[in-house]
């Protein structure tokens, strides 16, 4: 019995192992996947105390156009905010989200697919409640 139970985890290992082999990796660790699409599906921002300031419900991502309008709360200081987003299964968004940045104009990330062939560039534009 012990040498089925050390047989099978030998032959798990193996084909872990040989699984993770398939797909090579990018330059930041990354795994390169065979998976074409490329979008972003949910676009957050963040003020200094990590709280939304987007107004619920009036976030618009374009899929089609590569566009993201939102808009923030009133009396919101664009200039400083963290911009997340939500992208399908594997695909990296560049330059990287989650750092400060200046939203009184449009800002654009480029959106890249799994397999690494497939880029969008896309346009966020950040107004303010009452504009």
């Amino acid at each position: 019995m012990k040498n089925l139970v050390f047989i099978g985890i030998i032959a798990g290992l193996f084909f872990l192992i040989s699984a993770c082999a398939d797909y090579p990796i990018d330059d930041k660790g990354m795994l390169i996947t065979t998976r074409n699409q490329c979008y972003m599906s949910m676009f957050e921002l963040l003020g200094p105390d990590n709280r939304t300031v987007l107004v619920s419900g009036q976030t618009v991502i374009d899929t089609v156009a590569c566009t993201v309008t939102a808009v923030a709360r009133f009396g919101t200081n664009r200039t400083h905010l963290k911009p997340y987003c939500s992208l399908v299964t594997d695909a990296i968004v560049e330059p990287e989200m989650g750092t400060w940045v200046d939203f009184t104009r449009p800002r654009k990330y480029t959106v890249i697919s799994g397999n690494r062939q497939v880029r969008k560039e896309y346009t966020i534009t950040v107004g303010l409640q009452g504009q």
